[in-house]
């Protein structure tokens, strides 16, 4: 059994952005090299965290973009600086239509957490 965990909703909490994209059958490779150019630089950037990128298993043209951030504060001033666009330019150029949105994390569930010990306590 999984726990669930409150966050900080704070300016300090954490965010997860999530950029949906959609790329045309022949602008995949491009984005694909775009994404894993930068991908190493955006995670030596403070306050980020990691990121996934999703692939629609019904639409191969609809793409999102996970990322999550320390904290708001950190994903906006990444968002402002000169660095983002440059780097996100090659990926957007690939792309014919964006979407981007903001997410406070306000709880989160995962595995082998005090619930699961709990648990196995109670069945030995």
């Amino acid at each position: 059994m999984a726990s669930t965990a409150e966050h900080d909703t704070s300016e300090r909490g954490r965010l997860r952005v999530i950029f949906r994209l959609r790329v045309p059958d022949a602008e995949r490779d491009r984005f694909l090299d775009a994404y894993r150019r930068i991908r190493h630089q955006v995670s030596r950037v403070e306050g980020y965290l990691g990121d996934q990128l999703c692939q629609s298993e019904g639409d191969p043209e609809d793409w999102v973009l996970t990322s999550e951030w320390s904290s708001p504060a950190h994903f906006h001033a990444w968002e402002r600086g000169a660095d983002h666009r440059r780097l996100a330019a090659p990926l957007v150029a690939a792309t014919t239509a964006r979407e981007s949105l903001r997410y406070h994390v306000r709880l989160t569930t995962a595995p082998g957490t005090e619930a699961d010990r709990e648990l196995l306590e109670a069945k030995s």
